[in-house]
């Protein structure tokens, strides 16, 4: 397309950005007259390939729709970040939280953490602030009040269980602000099993002061500690164990062939994160498990993995199109989408109007039939999409494939024969 003046960019539609031959973005000309960062954003919104009418979405939610419940869970993120923004510990807390989530113990003291970091457990000066008490000096050592960081790190009795813990633990220094501050510069510290050994302990020693509380007898500093190991390697082994009883349980799900005179389509995506845009690799087998086309291509930028593989489907049924079967079976590992495209309700969302042209594609075969299938019955198609990162052309095989897709094929006959 040829670039306008100024004068005449002022009476632009979007259409003037559209390649109107090939029904995709002229990248050129939107690069040329855009910031980067807006030349990505517009490159990244899906297009149609009929000449549909605009309409109006709601990207906030999964259905297109504006309700309510989107508009305030929208308010409430956009306030957040305005409280992260503004507190000067909220990246802190929010990098804390992230790297608490992925710690491999027990979901119980994961909440603990969250709590401790948030000064929301039921410490002494918490508890004056609500008038439960008046006295908030620690009930163990009896001197500074009880605030979170008093109670896992400062008092006399927290100190003499992290002194015979671990050797990097004894030579930390105290003066954390609070248990936020405390937790960052451990994360940094300690290595991720390390960090669980300390949350755990962190976790006896607050369940040792209710103990106490209550009428226990405060226990040997060794005894908490031995506990607090002898727990965490008996959560290790049991997920371990879980682990294996899972894998042993599932069954390995191959691909299975169509029925005689049909043939089946697979497709898959790879996002290449370093790379940016995303590939697509599609496979058409008949009732023997021969391959008769296959095809390793570049896509699009996508913005997440639905799109990808929305985006892969579409390309994959023109191509099935264009080599002329009409008889197929449609397979892919993504439900939401197999769900979206073998659905025949109006689809509003961000991706409606792709949804619709795999529909129209679908609406030209003679006969076809949609299925979902385990990525593990998705295996040639997945090698052919990671096969095009190799690759800068859309390269097509006549009964026949590439090295990698060829294991995979082998594996599956295995399965079905």
């Amino acid at each position: 397309m040829d670039l306008r003046s100024e004068e005449q960019e002022w009476e632009w539609r979007v259409s003037n950005l559209i390649d109107p031959n090939l029904r995709c973005w002229d990248r050129e000309l939107i690069w040329n007259k855009f910031h980067e960062e807006d030349a990505k954003a517009i490159c990244r919104i899906p297009l149609s390939h009929r000449c549909v009418a605009d309409k109006l979405i709601w990207i906030h939610n999964r259905n297109g729709k504006y309700s309510v419940k989107s508009g305030y869970h929208l308010t409430r993120q956009i306030l957040r970040a305005d409280e992260w923004t503004e507190c000067s510990s909220g990246l802190v807390g929010m990098d804390v939280w992230m790297k608490l989530w992925k710690l491999n113990v027990p979901c119980k003291i994961k909440i603990f953490g969250w709590r401790a970091c948030q000064n929301i457990l039921p410490t002494r000066v918490n508890l004056a602030q609500r008038k439960i008490i008046e006295n908030t000096c620690c009930e163990l050592c009896k001197r500074a009040p009880k605030n979170g960081i008093r109670a896992l790190w400062e008092c006399g009795v927290a100190q003499g269980i992290w002194a015979g813990s671990l050797v990097k633990l004894q030579k930390c220094t105290q003066g954390q602000g609070d248990v936020l501050q405390l937790f960052d510069d451990l994360l940094k510290r300690l290595s991720t099993e390390e960090f669980e050994l300390f949350l755990v302990l962190a976790w006896f020693i607050w369940n040792q002061r209710n103990l106490v509380i209550h009428g226990g007898k405060l226990k040997d500093p060794r005894q908490v500690l031995k506990r607090a190991e002898d727990f965490l390697d008996e959560y290790h082994q049991a997920q371990e164990q879980m682990l294996l009883m899972l894998s042993a349980q599932q069954q390995i799900t191959g691909w299975q062939p169509p029925q005689s005179a049909k043939y089946k389509l697979n497709f898959d995506v790879a996002i290449f994160t370093d790379m940016g845009p995303s590939s697509v690799g599609a496979v058409i087998r008949n009732e023997r498990g021969e391959v008769t086309v296959a095809l390793s291509a570049m896509g699009p930028f996508v913005q997440d993995s639905e799109e990808a593989e929305i985006v892969a489907c579409q390309k994959a049924l023109e191509f099935a199109i264009d080599v002329g079967f009409t008889d197929l079976v449609i397979e892919g590992d993504n439900v939401n989408v197999m769900r979206a495209i073998d659905s025949n309700c109006m689809d509003s969302s961000r991706l409606g109007t792709v949804i619709e042209d795999i529909h129209c594609l679908v609406s030209g075969l003679r006969w076809s039939a949609v299925s979902c299938v385990k990525r593990s019955a998705n295996a040639v198609a997945h090698c052919l999409a990671h096969f095009a990162k190799n690759v800068s052309e859309e390269l097509v095989w006549i009964e026949d494939c590439p090295q990698p897709a060829k294991e995979a094929l082998y594996n599956d006959s295995l399965i079905f024969s």
